[in-house]
């Protein structure tokens, strides 16, 4: 039993924080998505990563344009179907973990089984606070004609880190699972054959 309990505590400690990415689509259900070719860049200084991390903020370019040439939109200079941009934000996330020590004896034992006995229990506990940047990156479609927005994708719950191949590896696993939702949305939205 005690082996077992100490293995525990040593994956719950290993695991570091476990959060989830989330993924949400929002898009205007009236826009002809079809009908698009081009893409170029909008700048947003404020949100992007362009001054304070370059490196960074080339993935993610990057790996937006992959996902845009895989829908064989392509990149133009002027004139765009549609102008694309993305925003990120972080915010500091505490987290609490709580390891308990310890052995105790189940109501019953000892006295060899005769009267009550309600057990004993030695133990200790220890703590540790940890703190952690999560992330969220938007990236916003807007449509070049109108200029109003058209499709939003966000990634919540990205744990930043100073590794730049975690990093690159975080965002494209958000991207890819805005794809991979976008692509179930408009697959459940198609209209029925003979329709």
């Amino acid at each position: 039993m005690k082996i077992r309990s100490l293995l525990m505590v040593g994956l719950f400690l290993a695991a570091g924080p476990i959060y989830a990415q989330k993924i949400s689509i929002d898009y205007d259900k009236d826009y002809d998505s079809s009908s698009i070719k081009t893409f170029a860049w909008a700048e947003t200084s404020k949100t992007s990563l362009a001054a304070s991390n370059p490196l960074l903020h080339s993935r993610i370019l990057n790996g937006i344009e992959y996902y845009l040439t895989l829908e064989e939109v392509r990149e133009v200079g002027a004139d765009p179907d549609i102008y694309v941009t993305y925003h990120t934000s972080s915010k500091q996330k505490i987290v609490v973990n709580t390891t308990d020590f310890g052995y105790g004896y189940p109501r019953g034992w000892g006295h060899y089984g005769r009267g009550p006995y309600y057990g004993a229990s030695v133990g200790t506990s220890t703590f540790s606070v940890n703190t952690y940047q999560m992330g969220t990156l938007v990236v916003d479609v807007w449509d070049a004609g109108t200029k109003t927005l058209v499709w939003r994708g966000m990634a919540t719950n990205i744990t930043v880190t100073d590794n730049p191949e975690k990093m690159k590896k975080r965002i494209n696993k958000a991207l890819k699972k805005m794809v991979n939702k976008w692509a179930k949305i408009k697959a459940k939205n198609l209209p029925e054959e003979g329709a």
